[in-house]
């Protein structure tokens, strides 16, 4: 636990309910080791039952089921710099609710952020420093992200639709800018009022950023698709942030989109509702040249299901189906996460068998089904962090020409073409995980040219070796680049 918030715990500055205490009390006390990766799944009925579970990402994958409780309306997000995960409770909860994996996963903290502001979801700038959309409200909340006392608040108005309420959702944080989805919904009918927008703000200063100076008033980031729905996602692999817009329900005109975060442009529909053939629910684009959706059919409920579909991310088309729904009343699909294993955790409502489906991503096939008592609806990894993630590791290209052997079991060898001459930036080589988080940087000869060879030994930053998975590497430099992909089995 961050000495920052041991203090503030020691100081008495909670704000949880007596529910909450006695939750804390009731816990079990086994503390996560170092080195123990969980997934945080967020479980409801969405009418009177919610709580958190936890399964271990690696098998026998235990389950720890309805640790303690949450609002029906919940999302979570895990901050890997504090250790802690925080559980946005959404409407007619409008709380923080903070969770401790070094105490057994006991929740330890929760604080208000406004009576009727429907809080949607959070992100830390720092230990001390946290912004939290409202949908309900024209403000962007900043505040201690361990207390809840207010650091300030950024109006979002002057980028809000006809209604004058921007509809605040999902956020992240890269390179120094804070990036928060509106879905501009009209009030009045509850359809999207035109294409959805990011607001893109300068986290030291906490203003916004006028990302089209030439353009009269403060211009977003704008979208050629409606309602950004899903979450926003940093896929650090390839420099891009990541969002699918569901558009109005039944109608087939939303999609995914991706935002170059360091030039602020738009860098294009990377897949449509019509050629995923339904509502884009959630949405994510792997390292590798695959994404992957939950989409919704456009019958009515309860006559509509749903279905996981994996697809080209340079094409848009479908690859496979690696599930449909096949029982229960109306579509039960919810939220998709992979872990820097190469798994894919799906949320499965179905009402007569909910759990947690998990696919391995390589080969698209189910590896396992884990109930975590209710239907689950959110997934937050709690995995290890790796330090030093870089400002932007570039584009894949064409510069890597080999990896062998591949898979590894100890080392692998990464055989590239070095560009001759002193033009372009100095060569790179950096390791990730499935999940875009940096493993490890690898040198690259200062000079010579022509083919090079680079050994990694599959260890991270801190010598460790690399636990069984799929790592995606990013080359850059001499005006070449090339991406690539290694398994490694221990």
């Amino acid at each position: 636990m961050p000495e920052t918030f041991r203090s503030k715990i020691g100081g008495g500055l909670l704000f949880a309910p007596v529910a909450v205490f006695t939750a804390m009390l009731l816990a079990p006390c086994r503390p996560a080791l170092a080195g123990d990766e969980y997934a945080f799944v967020i479980t409801t009925d969405y009418y009177s039952a919610a709580y958190y579970s936890t399964v271990e990402v690696l098998p026998p994958r235990t389950a720890d089921v309805s640790i303690s409780s949450v609002n029906t309306d919940a999302v979570a997000y895990y901050d890997q710099d504090e250790d802690m995960v925080f559980v946005v409770n959404r409407y007619l909860a409008d709380n923080i609710q903070i969770v401790d994996p070094g105490s057994g996963f006991a929740t330890v903290g929760q604080y208000s952020v406004g009576n009727g502001s429907n809080p949607h979801d959070i992100r830390l700038a720092g230990s001390g420093k946290a912004y939290v959309t409202r949908f309900e409200w024209k403000t962007l909340f900043i505040c201690d992200p361990y207390t809840g006392d207010s650091l300030g608040a950024i109006d979002l108005s002057p980028l809000a639709d006809s209604d004058g309420i921007p509809e605040m959702d999902r956020l992240e944080i890269v390179d120094g800018k804070v990036f928060v989805t509106l879905n501009s919904i009209n009030r009045a009918t509850w359809l999207p009022d035109g294409p959805g927008k990011i607001a893109v703000i300068d986290a030291a200063a906490d203003t916004l950023i006028d990302v089209d100076p030439g353009t009269p008033g403060v211009q977003p980031i704008w979208l050629a698709l409606p309602n950004p729905y899903t979450e926003l996602r940093y896929d650090r692999c390839r420099g891009e942030l990541i969002v699918g817009c569901l558009g109005a329900w039944g109608v087939m005109d939303g999609g995914v989109e991706v935002i170059d975060p360091f030039t602020l442009e738009h860098k294009g529909v990377v897949t449509t509702e019509l050629q995923l053939g339904g509502d884009v629910y959630d949405a994510i684009l792997s390292p590798g040249r695959k994404g992957y959706a939950v989409i919704m059919d456009s019958l009515p409920w309860p006559d509509n299901f749903g279905r996981l579909v994996s697809f080209n991310r340079e094409t848009g088309e479908v690859l496979d189906t690696l599930f449909i729904q096949g029982s229960g009343q109306g579509a039960s699909l919810a939220s998709i996460e992979l872990n820097r294993q190469g798994e894919l955790y799906l949320c499965d409502r179905d009402a007569t068998r909910p759990g947690v489906r998990i696919y391995d991503t390589p080969a698209d096939t189910l590896v396992d089904a884990v109930d975590v008592g209710i239907p689950p609806y959110d997934v937050a990894f709690v995995q290890e962090a790796y330090a030093g993630l870089p400002a932007n590791p570039g584009d894949p290209g064409a510069a890597v020409l080999a990896t062998y052997p591949n898979p590894a079991r100890r080392t692998v060898t990464i055989r590239f073409n070095l560009p001759g001459g002193d033009s372009g930036s100095p060569a790179g080589l950096g390791i990730y995980d499935i999940a875009g988080r940096l493993v490890r940087i690898l040198d690259v000869p200062g000079h010579g040219e022509g083919i090079q060879e680079v050994v990694w030994d599959g260890t991270d930053t801190r010598g460790n070796p690399v636990s069984s998975g799929v790592y995606y590497g990013s080359f850059r430099g001499r005006g070449a680049a090339g991406a690539f992909r290694i398994v490694f089995i221990r």
